[in-house]
């Protein structure tokens, strides 16, 4: 249990001179005082310097945050200094309340219904009317989480298509030709997110269908349980009557035989009912080896589309968002450095913008190229992407291997053997340096950042479809990093 919850428990009294009438504004304002004179400066004004009091009643102090990382961040590191601070100014039973505000005068953003139970200080709901609760109350009942929407899903040319189908979906749960629903990806590319997002809009548009999110490990783990305890019916009796079914990861119920046979029985009677139902897999159904091929069968009987690793272009406009939701005025060179350093996993790149959120807030150092390097050098070592190094190792390699003057690659030539070195020693300064475009531009000639983003599509569109081009592209990558070691 948190000190913020035994004040507010255990200390009923109020000391003298506290006055229930002070402002919001006042009191945050001595609070400040108080906790910038226990946190490092860096820290207080990543953290702290964009809250906003909002109103005060009853010894409760109401503010607006940033986003969900701000609380969580500040429950973890500076929960004793905050409860300090509140009994320093508050007195006896004071209490904090926090809530997302959107920026710009903007409606906030929704987010869940509560901040984890281990937690004591609470996030306020962004809205008292009526449709949002009825919305929090049948998203909870569903097992969603509303941060998952379509609005703050990057869209690009990799995932367009599953998102229309996916949105589709949402708008006219069983009344569309997609039934089922089967979105299929690696890793971390966003096919939860998708999924969630189906169930979000659904309820939105009607928040009494019965909406239900599982993963396909919880469904066989729900489902061995209620054979334990004697009650496959009532197991069988819930799934088969849901209006949206919602089943992540279909892939574990490969080599589970009798959950694969509960699921196909459901399956069938969702889908006789005209009931959508909704998938997400790591591979199409087709190469699920150990699945029942009649279930197999089934989930080909309405649209299969596949989720591949985002674009240059998506994983800079991710980086951005992510940065933005954080409050946080990110460099361009930094954006291009991890969307550059991170290619096939969405997650990955949200977990950059938090570790080196954390990195900053912990060293006290300003977020720039050298603090990214630095902090995210671990996440990176031995991905096989991303190795910091010159770009003038890569030009001189580049120009050795097709027997080329290096200053060749500068030069305002456009002679075709030199103007396709100059580009994959571009590419290659893109992935391996952590330079901006920008800065890569200045190091071949002056060139702007649209010439070397130019250049890297044009590598990457040989290296999808010519074999002998990507062996050669390798062999250099290779021997770049050899030389660096």
């Amino acid at each position: 249990m948190s000190n913020l919850h035994q004040v507010k428990r255990s200390l009923l009294t109020r000391p003298a001179g506290t006055d229930n009438n002070e402002t919001a504004v006042e009191l945050w304002t001595r609070i400040c005082e108080l906790l910038s004179a226990s946190i490092p400066e860096k820290a207080f004004r990543t953290w702290f310097s964009p809250i906003q009091p909002l109103h005060y009643h009853e010894r409760e102090l109401h503010v607006g945050i940033p986003t969900r990382f701000f609380f969580e961040w500040i429950e973890g590191h500076y929960a004793s200094e905050v409860d300090h601070a509140l009994l320093s100014t508050i007195g006896e039973g004071a209490s904090l309340r926090y809530s997302i505000q959107a920026k710009h005068g903007d409606r906030p953003r929704s987010e869940p219904s509560a901040f984890p139970e281990a937690s004591d200080a609470v996030l306020l709901a962004e809205s008292d009317s009526e449709p949002a609760e009825q919305l929090q109350h049948a998203a909870t009942a569903a097992g969603l989480n509303l941060r998952y929407t379509f609005d703050n899903f990057i869209e690009g040319p990799p995932n367009r298509f599953a998102r229309a189908a996916a949105y589709a979906v949402a708008r006219q749960p069983g009344k569309t030709a997609y039934n089922p629903l089967l979105l299929y990806g690696g890793v971390g590319l966003g096919k939860t997110h998708l999924l969630q997002a189906i169930g979000r809009e659904a309820l939105t548009q009607n928040p009494r269908l019965k909406v239900r999110f599982i993963s396909s490990e919880r469904f066989t783990q729900d489902f061995v349980e209620a054979i334990r305890n004697n009650r496959a019916d009532e197991f069988s009796a819930r799934w088969r009557s849901v209006d949206l079914l919602l089943l992540d990861d279909v892939q574990f119920l490969v080599g589970r035989d009798r959950t694969q046979m509960e699921f196909f029985h459901t399956f069938n009677t969702l889908h006789q009912s005209g009931k959508q139902i909704v998938l997400t897999s790591d591979k199409p159904p087709r190469e699920l080896r150990g699945l029942d091929e009649r279930l197999v069968s089934r989930m080909g009987w309405g649209l299969v589309c596949d989720i591949g690793p985002p674009d240059f272009e998506t994983r800079l406009a991710i980086v951005m968002r992510f940065a933005a939701e954080e409050n946080v005025d990110l460099d361009s060179d930094v954006a291009y450095y991890i969307a550059s350093s991170i290619e096939n996993n969405v997650r990955e790149l949200q977990g950059a913008i938090v570790r080196l959120l954390a990195f900053s807030s912990l060293t006290a150092s300003d977020i720039t190229m050298q603090t990214a390097q630095h902090a995210l050098q671990d996440l990176l070592r031995g991905r096989g992407s991303v190795k910091l190094v010159g770009v003038d190792t890569i030009q001189s390699l580049v120009a050795e291997h097709f027997d080329l003057s290096v200053d060749l690659l500068s030069a305002r030539t456009r002679v075709q053997p030199v103007a396709k070195a100059r580009m994959i020693a571009m590419a290659l300064s893109v992935k391996m340096t952590g330079l901006s475009l920008k800065q890569v531009g200045n190091h071949f000639g002056g060139r702007d950042h649209t010439t070397v983003l130019h250049a890297k599509n044009k590598i990457d569109e040989w290296l999808a479809t010519d074999s002998d081009f990507a062996q050669i592209f390798q062999q250099l990558e290779h021997a770049i990093r050899s030389r660096t070691l």
